[in-house]
């Protein structure tokens, strides 16, 4: 069983384990509200069940009841073993996992981390949700560092990078061949804490400055108040919106480089499709970012939340050749051949599998 809280993190990031399981012979079970990308696994033999989840809200009422619905969906299928991706099904089908002894892994991508009060309850979560985990697939040392001082170093881990990426679907795309309009991409929700305000102010200072330089957005609004700023920058020609696309591959294409923001991930594959593709990344300096860009060499790296480190980063790369450009893209490949190729991950998974149902 896999435990996700939308359809389409099964689809872009895990499609390659959820064949692979399925083509040795394991009844695969995907766990998500329902989205139409659940029908490309559904008619290839994967079973569905549809479980709403507010990824976002912090109702004690409405985490309990999803603690609930986790509970008798677990005692009902009796999985031989749950994967969970992100914080909330992590915390609270881990959680139930523990307690009904059912083997399960986590992926949790990213921490959510307070001070006060909240922070104290959510190390709590992380320690009821974590702490019983056959396997902890870290993305970044930073995030691992956390939870194994929180566990007290008591938890078998492996350390993954992040989903990986298909080489092979996100193929080596040549460069733009002019510089006559640079075009960067933001491809995140649009919300705060994926750095949205920042990039918002850097577009209106960069685009005074370089009119040739077009910034287009794509994604979902999680926060409905931007909608108007977005669309009032959008007339002034300073952004342009593009929407949500389900094959990011032709706005990849046609890009010069992708800016991501973001406050805190756990690995972006923003910044390795862009990469895998052949397009350089600047992103902010935090775990998740950060760990798949050579500063200076794939791409630029700017302070978290810091308008006038993001300028600086955004026309460093501006300023550089035509030739520079496609070195820093042709680098980035490199780094993804390397380092990210999601083949690492499905192989990790499966090794982690077989040696949780061996226990």
């Amino acid at each position: 069983m896999l435990i996700s809280p939308k359809d389409n993190n099964f689809y872009n990031f895990r499609s390659e384990l959820i064949l692979e399981l399925h083509k040795t012979g394991h009844e695969v079970v995907l766990v998500c509200p329902y989205g139409e990308k659940i029908d490309y696994f559904i008619e290839r033999g994967c079973r569905f069940v549809d479980l709403t989840i507010d990824r976002r809200g912090t109702s004690i009422f409405t985490d309990y009841r999803l603690i609930r619905q986790y509970r008798t969906l677990i005692k009902s299928e009796k999985p031989d073993i749950v994967l969970t991706y992100t914080t909330k099904p992590s915390v609270y089908a881990g959680f139930v996992c523990g307690r009904l002894k059912v083997p399960y892994i986590i992926n949790n991508a990213g921490l959510m981390e307070a001070e006060g009060l909240f922070g104290f309850f959510m190390n709590l979560l992380y320690k009821l949700g974590f702490k019983k985990a056959s396997c902890i697939m870290f993305q970044n040392d930073y995030e691992k560092d956390v939870i194994e001082g929180l566990l007290k170093n008591k938890v078998h881990y492996r350390r993954i990078p992040g989903s990986g990426v298909n080489l092979e679907e996100f193929e080596f795309c040549e460069y733009p061949e002019s510089d006559e309009t640079i075009t960067f991409n933001y491809v995140a929700r649009i919300v705060k804490i994926k750095g949205i305000d920042e990039l918002l102010e850097c577009a209106k200072r960069v685009k005074e400055k370089y009119p040739n330089v077009r910034f287009v957005l794509y994604g979902d609004y999680d926060d409905d108040s931007y909608r108007s700023t977005v669309s009032k920058l959008e007339k002034q020609g300073i952004i342009k919106y593009g929407g949500i696309l389900i094959d990011m591959r032709p706005a990849i294409a046609v890009a010069h480089a992708v800016i991501h923001p973001s406050y805190y991930e756990g690995m972006t594959n923003v910044v390795l499709e862009h990469s895998a593709m052949g397009r350089p990344c600047i992103g902010s300096n935090v775990p998740g970012v950060q760990d798949g860009i050579d500063d200076g060499k794939t791409g630029y790296v700017f302070q978290v939340k810091n308008v006038e480190s993001m300028v600086t980063a955004v026309e460093n790369f501006i300023e550089l050749s035509h030739e520079q450009k496609v070195d820093m893209g042709l680098n980035a490949r490199k780094k993804m051949e390397k380092e990210f190729d999601r083949e690492l991950v499905t192989n990790t998974y499966i090794e982690e599998i077989e040696r949780a149902l061996r226990l």
